[in-house]
C-alpha cells in the first residue's frame, strides 16, 4: 500500500506567477497587462484588492505564501461579540509577507497556560507552488486548527505547510478564528448571540469559495479539514445550509461534533458565571441585556482570565466554552443539538476521511502526572467524573466498575485503564456513532467514508509541551499534525531519509489524494452493517494503521479490532436518560 503512495521530494527553482482578469490592473503605480506576470514577489489580485505575497525556502522547495490576508474586519469595539462582517476593499496592495497575530487566547494545553495573541486577529494565509508547479485548478484543502475552541492559531509556526507543498499538487488555507469567551460565549438570547468563532470560519470560507481561483485554486474542488476542535467544527459545517455549498469533501482529525466535551450546556447561566467572575456585581440581578452591555465593555484580559472560573477543576470540562444552540434569528450558525441533526441525516453527504490516533487519551497526561492535583481528583471522583465525562451522575458507580473494577480512584496501577477511559469517551466512541449514523443514509459508492488510524511512535510527542516532563506514552492527541505539518514552534522539522520522514510522506500523499478525487485508490469505504455498533465494517476491513513496522520501514495495515463491549456500554449511559 504505501509503495503507491510515496513521498516526493522536489528542489524547485522557478519563476513566480501573478494571476489577475485579462484586464489592466495597477498595483502600487505600476500597470500590469497580462494574465501573468514574473515578479520578484508574488502578487495576485482579489475582490478586495492586491496582495503581495513571498517566497519561503522551505524544508523541501521553494513555495509562495501569503500570510495574514484580513477576510474580516477587527472583531473590536461595536463588532466585538457581533456577528462577522466581510472586510472592506483597499487601495494599495496589501502586504502578506507576514503572519498576523493569534486571536487572544490563554493556552490550557500548555501546562504554564500562557496568553497571546490580538482581538484584531481574522486573518488567513493561502500557500500555493511556485514557479513551473503553479497551474490552474489545483484543489485546495483548507485546515482549521484545534485547541478545544480555546487555544492554538494559524501561524506557520503552528501549522507551516512545507510538507504539502513538496508536493506540488495543492494550495493550503489556514486561517484564525476567534477562541474563547470572544468566540463561544453565548448568553441565550440575541444580546450575545454566540457561535462568533463558527461564524468567522464560515466567511472564511465564503472567502475561499470566491477568491481561491485568483491563486490557482479550484474553488469546486475543496476539502475542509480539522484536528480536534477543528475536526468538530468542520462536522458543524457539514450541518449548516450555508456551509455546506463552500467545500466539497470532509476530514475529521480526532474531533467530531458529536463528542460528550460538545454536550449543549446551560448558555445563560454560563453567561452569567462569565459576568460573575469578571466583576460585575449585579451579575445575578440585572438582566441578560444589561449585562451584555457591560461584558462588551471590559478589558479583553478581564474576560480571559474570567474563564478560570468556569472550571469546576483544571481542565473539567474539557471544553467550557462552546458551540451553542441559537434561537432561530437572523444570522444563527446552530439552531439544534448536532447530535440530534446528525441522527436524522440532516446533513449533505461528502466523502468523509476520518482518524485518531492510538493512545488519544493520554492528553489526559496533565492530570495524572500532577501528584497533588491526581490526590484532589480522586478525592473528588464522584463529582468531577461525570462532568469531565458528559454523562448523568447517577451512572458513576458503573463507569467506574468497567474501567477500574472495584477502584475508586486512579494510580500506577490503572491509569493505562485511566487513558482507556478518555480515549473511548471523546473520540473512539464518538466516531463509531458517527460512522454508523452516517451509512443509514449515505450512498457510500458516491461518498465514501474513510477511516485511519494513526499509530506510528517516534520520539516526537506533544506531551512534554502539554505537562512540562520529559515523557513519551504512546501516539497521542495531536501527533499526528506533526507528520502533516511543520511545527517550528514545537519541533524542528524532519530529516530527509529517516521513519519521520518516510511516515510524513505516505501521510501526507494519503491526504493529498483525498483532496484531489474524495477517495483513496485501493482503500475500501466503510459499508453499512446489519449492527453497526458490534460489527462495524462488514467486509472485515474497517479502517486502515499507520505503524512502524522495523526502523526502516513505515507499513499500512488493516485492523477489524473494535471494542464491541466499550460501543454497547457507552451508547447505553447515553440512551439512558438526561445527563
Amino acid at each position: 500500500m504505501w509503495r503507491d503512495m510515496p513521498l516526493l521530494l522536489i528542489l524547485i527553482c522557478g519563476q513566480f506567477v501573478l494571476f489577475v482578469n485579462m484586464q489592466n490592473i495597477s498595483v502600487n503605480g505600476e500597470e500590469f497587462h497580462s494574465k501573468s506576470y514574473v515578479a520578484p514577489e508574488p502578487i495576485v489580485c482579489v475582490d478586495a484588492g492586491c496582495v503581495r505575497g513571498r517566497v519561503v525556502n522551505g524544508v523541501r522547495n521553494t513555495y509562495e505564501a501569503f500570510y495574514g490576508i484580513p477576510y474580516a474586519e477587527p472583531p473590536v469595539g461595536k463588532l466585538r461579540f457581533k456577528n462577522p462582517i466581510p472586510r472592506g476593499a483597499w487601495t494599495k496592495s496589501w502586504d502578506a509577507t507576514y503572519p498576523r497575530s493569534a486571536c487572544l487566547q490563554k493556552n490550557y494545553f500548555n501546562y504554564r497556560q500562557p496568553i497571546v495573541g490580538s482581538e484584531d486577529c481574522l486573518y488567513l494565509n493561502v500557500y500555493r507552488p511556485s514557479g513551473k508547479y503553479l497551474k490552474k485548478n489545483l484543489p485546495v484543502l483548507i485546515f482549521i486548527h484545534g485547541g478545544g475552541f480555546l487555544s492554538f492559531s494559524s501561524s506557520p509556526s503552528e501549522l507551516g505547510p512545507d510538507y504539502f507543498m513538496a508536493t506540488n499538487a495543492v494550495i493550503v488555507v489556514t486561517f484564525n478564528y476567534r477562541l474563547g469567551v470572544f468566540g463561544f460565549l453565548c448568553s441565550g438570547d440575541e444580546a450575545i448571540q454566540g457561535n462568533f468563532g463558527l461564524k468567522d470560519q464560515q466567511l472564511a470560507l465564503e472567502w475561499v469559495a470566491g477568491n481561491i481561483g485568483f491563486f490557482g485554486g479550484d474553488e469546486n474542488s475543496i476539502t475542509l479539514a480539522g484536528q480536534n476542535a477543528g475536526a468538530a467544527s468542520v462536522n458543524l459545517h457539514m450541518l449548516n445550509r450555508k456551509s455546506q455549498s463552500l467545500f466539497h469533501r470532509a476530514i475529521l482529525m480526532s474531533g467530531s461534533a458529536l463528542a460528550s466535551p460538545l454536550f449543549p450546556i446551560d448558555s445563560p447561566h454560563q453567561f452569567r458565571m462569565e459576568a460573575m467572575a469578571s466583576g460585575i456585581t449585579d451579575w445575578d440581578t440585572a438582566p441578560i441585556y444589561k449585562l451584555a452591555e457591560k461584558v462588551k465593555q471590559l478589558d479583553g484580559l478581564k474576560l480571559l482570565h474570567a474563564v478560570d472560573q468556569l472550571f469546576t477543576f483544571p481542565g473539567i470540562p474539557p471544553v467550557p466554552l462552546r458551540p451553542c444552540i441559537e434561537g432561530d434569528w437572523k444570522g444563527a450558525f446552530l439552531t439544534e443539538d448536532p447530535k440530534k441533526i446528525w441522527a436524522e441525516g440532516a446533513f449533505e453527504q461528502k466523502p468523509m476521511l476520518l482518524s485518531l490516533t492510538r493512545n488519544e487519551g493520554i492528553v489526559e497526561a496533565i492530570l495524572t502526572t500532577n501528584k497533588t492535583r491526581l490526590e484532589e481528583y480522586n478525592r473528588n471522583i464522584y463529582k468531577l467524573l461525570p462532568i469531565q465525562m458528559g454523562f448523568n451522575p447517577l451512572y458513576t458507580d458503573d463507569v467506574l466498575q468497567f474501567y477500574f473494577g472495584n477502584k475508586k480512584y486512579i494510580d500506577h496501577n490503572n491509569v493505562d485503564r485511566y487513558y482507556q477511559m478518555v480515549s473511548d469517551r471523546f473520540f473512539r466512541y464518538q466516531f463509531f456513532v458517527l460512522i454508523s449514523q452516517y451509512l443509514k443514509y449515505a450512498d457510500v459508492q458516491k461518498n465514501p467514508i474513510y477511516f485511519y488510524e494513526f499509530a506510528f511512535e517516534s520520539s516526537y510527542t506533544f506531551l512534554k509541551y502539554i505537562t512540562g516532563k520529559d515523557i513519551n506514552l504512546g501516539v497521542g492527541h495531536f501527533d499526528d499534525l506533526i507528520y502533516l505539518f511543520t511545527m517550528p514552534g514545537f519541533f524542528p522539522p524532519f530529516e530527509i531519509n529517516t521513519p519521520e520522514s518516510r511516515m510524513s510522506g505516505i501521510l501526507v500523499r494519503t491526504i493529498v489524494n483525498f483532496v484531489a478525487a474524495g477517495e483513496i485508490k485501493k482503500w475500501r469505504t466503510i459499508k453499512p452493517c446489519t449492527a453497526i455498533t458490534t460489527e462495524l465494517g462488514c467486509d472485515r476491513q474497517v479502517f486502515k494503521r499507520y505503524r512502524e513496522l522495523s526502523p526502516h520501514q513505515v507499513v499500512v495495515s488493516v485492523t477489524n479490532r473494535i471494542n464491541g463491549d466499550m460501543l454497547k456500554f457507552w451508547e447505553g449511559i447515553d440512551s439512558s436518560g438526561t445527563r
